[in-house]
């Protein structure tokens, strides 16, 4: 029975504190709240301490003999006090630990009873004092703005039998072609000592079943235990990019004396995925993986309607993304059943987002394990990331940019200290992970420098273009520091919605007001949506040209991307490549076309560049399909003012599967006259068409900046 309501609830205060409880208050003319729900969601409601009341009247169905019955919270944001009929049943703290209560002595009549639940939310706090481990809901770049207190998963009222399940986790530990493990642990509460039955069901995709029985000796009050499941044979789950999703229906059952006591049940997939030093593997195939971040649209995540939630995934999948990062917060349960179902892999980070206090280390590693335990069974769900910028690293406010490796040393120097929260809180959560799921990779955190003696230990952030430095800065930075590469996260800018209302610069919540001085200042354009397509051409500049140069550099060193971020949770901007509407901005098609399974690229040319003077730009196709191309021809042409030519090469050959091809040097003679000059390459086969264009303008000698170096990445093989 879910306790859905409607709730009444109230700001706490000192009367509250005293008489909150008593079933005789009467609450007829509170507000009223269905859960799971947040107060936020309740225009004009704001309680003043973030300490709010919950109250519910409810009966009960009659108690059939030998069961027990059980008051579940799913979860609460953050803390919670809960009392049945003015009697103190418990409390619970972090948003994805449940609370389980046994009320079977208070709960044996039908008649009405009173649940009282007095939630505390607030702030996240700051620095050391910051103990709320709400991530990405309340701090950093993607948080929406907003409280997020509140009851946001069910609450229930269950009836079990003498052995209750009270935790549960389902992990698939390998699957190759022959044979897949799955491994299984529960946490019993028992009411005595007993002899149980466990009947574990296997439900193939095609309808095959493997079932198995064991029996245990269980103490009164509670146990654990763990087993596995061998299934032979698997029908194995893919991304999309591989392969099909099949998935397996796992069912068990908890008798006693042959009488169902609890059961639970799981759908999953059996799948392998490894991630060592950011080259991801699936079922023994390598991939890279193009991938985006989804942070929090709304702090109400309890209310919000997973359909829209849903709907993001859909959109990150039609992009020809593999990867969807959720970004300092764990979402709704469909959400991960449609990540399963769309072959989409997760990047999980934990809600560690920024420096924490000394105080959460031991709610820290409850809240990790019961992450775990909710998601451990989505084959989706590739790795676990612990920590995202840990040291609550400040936005810089720089205006120069031409020296990336000082830059560089500038931005990321404090990453080389000691911290508590990246030397001790982090390292003790990934080995809380890896206990708990041994299949998955765990990344230490997310924003710091990588290390040689630890593969995955963290992807840079190098927001080049956007907070330090310019795009065609990342290219020149890999060649002298390789293993920045190793995953480009973090990178990306934002933009503003044309149509908001903005007379003098960005108004947005989190708006990075010194990025856009720097790229797009309000103060060059006539009217506030002038700027705002001004900036959307930014972006989408910026993220074409940083994933094709990254994936230029696919495999050597590199293992994929994640641009920051999918949507807007603002309507006026933000790091989203659509708005809060869903309306693609213009690095939308950008992306789309960056992503595509093969592409034709070359380096950048600069902005501007000396009349009658060479170009000479390296020609690269990159293929992620898993056969060969074929025969390709490769059409390189170069016009100037009026279309008139200047050059055309073409180049015939084969490009291998998964491969990156060096095509040629492309050489433009450039005229003698300024204008513009754009450059158009082509990749024609069997089936196969990719295009690309890039633009530069002609300009007297004396006018380029002095400033210049060759664009771009450069061929591999000695050359970059």
């Amino acid at each position: 029975m879910e306790l859905r309501g409607p709730w009444r609830i109230a700001p706490i205060d000192a009367e509250l504190t005293r008489t909150g409880a008593d079933p005789d208050l009467d609450d007829s003319s509170w507000p009223s709240l269905e859960l799971p729900g947040h107060w936020g969601d309740l225009d004009g409601f704001d309680p003043a301490g973030s300490a709010v009341l919950h109250r519910l009247r409810f009966r009960p169905e009659p108690l059939r003999a030998d069961r027990r019955r059980w008051i579940h919270l799913d979860g609460v944001v953050n803390q919670a006090d809960i009392w049945l009929d003015g009697h103190y049943l418990g409390d619970t703290e972090g948003p994805h630990v449940p609370a389980s209560f046994d009320v079977t002595d208070r709960l044996d009549d039908t008649g009405e009873h009173l649940l009282a639940v007095e939630v505390t939310g607030g702030g996240p706090g700051e620095g050391r004092s910051k103990r709320t481990l709400t991530g990405s809901l309340q701090t950093g770049p993607l948080a929406p703005a907003g409280d997020p207190g509140g009851v946001w998963r069910p609450v229930r009222l269950v009836d079990t039998g003498p052995v209750a399940i009270r935790h549960r986790r389902l992990t698939c530990i390998s699957a190759t072609t022959e044979r897949a493990e799955l491994a299984l642990r529960l946490v019993l509460d028992a009411d005595a000592a007993r002899t149980i039955r466990i009947d574990t069901t296997v439900v193939g995709p095609d309808g095959t079943n493997l079932g198995e029985a064991t029996t245990h000796e269980l103490a009164g009050g509670e146990n654990r235990i763990d087993w596995t499941v061998v299934v032979p044979d698997p029908d194995r789950w893919w991304p999309a990019t591989l392969g099909d999703q099949p998935r397996y229906d796992v069912m068990v059952t908890i008798r006693c004396d042959d009488e169902v006591s609890d059961r639970t049940s799981w759908r999953t997939g059996l799948r392998s995925v490894e991630v060592d030093d950011f080259r991801w593997t699936v079922n023994g195939e390598t991939l890279f993986v193009k991938g985006v971040v989804i942070g929090p649209t709304t702090p109400h995540l309890g209310s919000v309607d997973p359909d829209e939630l849903v709907a993001d995934l859909r959109r990150a999948a039609d992009l020809g993304l593999d990867l969807v990062r959720i970004h300092g917060h764990v979402t709704r349960p469909e959400v991960y059943d449609a990540a399963d179902e769309l072959g989409l892999l997760v990047w999980q980070d934990l809600p560690f987002v920024g420096g924490y206090a000394t105080t959460t280390r031991a709610l820290a590693r409850i809240e990790a394990r019961e992450i775990v335990d909710r998601l451990a069974h989505h084959p989706a769900v590739a790795l676990w990331c612990v920590h995202d910028e840990p040291n609550d690293a400040p936005v810089p406010d720089t205006t120069t940019h031409r020296r990336p490796t000082a830059t560089l040393a500038r931005h990321l120097g404090r990453h080389l200290l000691p911290s508590w929260n990246r030397s001790v809180l982090d390292p003790l959560l990934r080995r809380e992970l890896r206990a708990a799921d041994p299949s998955r990779a765990v990344v230490l955190h997310s924003g710091g420098l990588p290390s040689l003696a630890d593969a995955n230990g963290s992807d840079p952030h190098l927001w080049l273009g956007w907070r330090t430095g310019s795009a065609e800065d990342l290219g020149p930075m890999l060649r002298r520091w390789p293993s920045l590469g190793a995953f480009l996260g973090g990178f990306g800018a934002q933009s503003a919605t044309v149509g908001a209302d903005r007379p003098d610069g960005p108004t947005f919540s989190r708006a990075e007001t010194a990025a856009f001085e720097r790229t797009t200042p309000r103060s060059a354009f006539d009217d506030p949506d002038t700027w705002a397509v001004a900036s959307q051409a930014y972006q989408a500049e910026l993220v074409r040209h940083q994933v094709e140069t990254i994936r230029r550099l696919k495999y050597r060193p590199a293992g994929g991307f994640c641009v920051t971020a999918l949507a807007d949770h603002d309507p006026a901007g933000g790091f989203g490549i659509f708005d809060r509407a869903r309306t693609p901005k213009a690095a939308h098609e950008a992306l789309s076309e960056a992503a595509r399974p093969v592409i034709v690229v070359a380096d950048r040319p600069p902005t501007t560049v000396a009349a009658g003077t060479e170009l000479h730009l390296d020609v690269h196709v990159v293929s992620d399909r898993r056969a060969p191309l074929g025969e390709l021809q490769v059409t390189a042409r170069a016009t100037g003012a009026e279309g008139a030519e200047l050059t055309t090469r073409r180049w015939t050959g084969r490009v291998d599967a998964d491969e990156v091809a060096f095509i040629a040097t492309w050489t433009i003679r450039l005229p003698d006259t300024p204008g513009r000059v754009a450059l158009d390459l082509v990749v024609e086969g069997d089936d196969v068409v990719a295009t690309n264009r890039y633009d530069t303008v002609v300009v007297p000698a004396d006018e380029v900046p002095r400033t210049r170096r060759r664009p771009g990445a450069r061929r591999r093989g000695g050359r970059g």
